[in-house]
């Protein structure tokens, strides 16, 4: 799961981030990608759960568009 967090701002941001999703979900995989401000989250907590989380630490958050973000191998014909 991807999403958009505008008010990362540093590293800081990211521990922090990382502390709530692992709180949720200790098994989770959780990049932050602070220039970009974007969220990574591979685990077993649905994206309600991540969104959750997020807030709870203070960081309003967004699903990210479909094929969007680093890693993405969309083709660019669907839209």
């Amino acid at each position: 799961m991807l999403f958009e967090v505008e008010n990362i701002s540093c590293e800081k941001c990211s521990d922090k981030i990382q502390s709530a999703i692992l709180a949720t979900d200790p098994t989770a995989a959780v990049t932050v990608r602070v220039p970009q401000k974007q969220v990574q989250v591979e685990g077993l907590l649905s994206a309600e759960q991540a969104l959750s989380a997020l807030a709870a630490a203070g960081y309003d958050a967004s699903e990210a568009p479909p094929h969007s973000g680093e890693g993405s191998d969309c083709c660019g014909g669907c839209s």
